[in-house]
């Protein structure tokens, strides 16, 4: 019961987060998304996929969006980039940016396979705090736009499909 209510819940949030979006030309999520979907192996599978646009003006600046991991799941989060050549920073902490004191970072985007391209995989049931930083413009005077397309899958646990 409570394992048909936590995926019912986390496909509605999804969806939720993914109509939410309007795309930059630079950023063409869905054709993202169709050519990023092989670097979900199994066990994992596909469910949906959120889009974070960015501009790189004169000023660095920083997005937070909130991931929630459902008890009896594993997920994976794969961060494709597109639309820049500014290195932007993926650090995923266990509290928000709001909250200073014992805030842990739990991944870096230096862990990742190059500046296009992350992976991630919660260990705990749990929010996670993605938290990009973006650099300026590497064209000073010039204001860009790119995004960061986060695909998400999952597998249930056999501890998850026991509840």
């Amino acid at each position: 019961m409570y394992r048909k209510f936590n995926y019912i819940l986390l496909v509605m949030i999804g969806a939720f987060i993914c109509t939410g979006h309007s795309s930059f030309a630079q950023c063409k999520a869905k054709q993202i998304m169709k050519s990023s979907k092989a670097n979900i192996t199994k066990p994992f599978k596909f469910d949906s996929y959120t889009v974070n646009e960015f501009i790189f003006g004169a000023k660095q600046t920083t997005q937070e969006v909130q991931f929630t991991a459902f008890r009896g799941m594993k997920y994976k989060i794969v961060f494709i980039s597109s639309g820049f050549e500014e290195p932007v920073q993926v650090n995923v902490w266990d509290k928000s940016n709001k909250i200073k004191k014992n805030r842990n970072k739990i991944y870096d985007s230096d862990q990742g396979i190059d500046n296009n391209f992350w992976s991630f995989e919660p260990t705990k049931p749990g929010n996670y705090y993605i938290e990009y930083t973006v650099p300026v413009s590497s064209t000073p005077g010039v204001t860009k736009q790119g995004c960061i397309i986060m695909l998400i899958s999952y597998v249930e646990t056999e501890k998850g499909a026991a509840d």
